[in-house]
């Protein structure tokens, strides 16, 4: 991760959902795309529940090209801090798009080729197939509506 835990802004607020999560912001980098130049943009976080990290984020995009691309959303989730390495921890994937109506979707994808899995962070990363229909998936998309509702930067 790009910046220390204690630089970063934690967000203390209760989601419309009641959610137990609590955000807590990182970086935030803009570049431009490799393959088309146009503007991108990422942000990163960290998400803590009962008072300690258990999933940091990033989210990367191409600014106005949503609908086309769509948004990349790596979750790393397992314990963190003293003692604990990249084999305590896993991957899991989304993408977030916008919809011709101007709807956004949200789909978990294999996180085995992003970035984040396989990694100094994460030592692999799950399947689609391990995720969706499973226990996790309720857990994953509890941990995303919070970053969706207590982040902001997105977009």
């Amino acid at each position: 991760m790009e910046s220390e835990h204690g630089a970063g802004m934690l967000v203390s607020m209760m989601s419309t959902s009641g959610s137990r999560f609590t955000i807590e912001r990182l970086g935030e980098n803009q570049g431009h795309c490799d393959c088309c130049g146009h503007e991108s943009r990422s942000v990163a976080g960290l998400v803590h529940e009962q008072g300690g990290a258990w999933t940091a984020y990033w989210m990367h995009w191409t600014v106005n090209h949503l609908s086309d691309t769509g948004a990349n959303l790596d979750l790393v989730l397992g314990p963190w801090g003293e003692g604990t390495s990249a084999e305590d921890r896993y991957a899991v994937s989304l993408v977030h798009f916008q919809q011709e109506d101007g709807k956004p979707a949200l789909m978990v994808i294999d996180a085995r080729d992003r970035p984040a899995a396989n990694s100094e962070v994460a030592a692999n990363g799950l399947r689609r197939d391990e995720v969706i229909g499973t226990p996790l998936a309720q857990q994953i998309f509890a941990i995303t509506d919070a970053i969706y509702e207590q982040d902001g930067r997105f977009f």
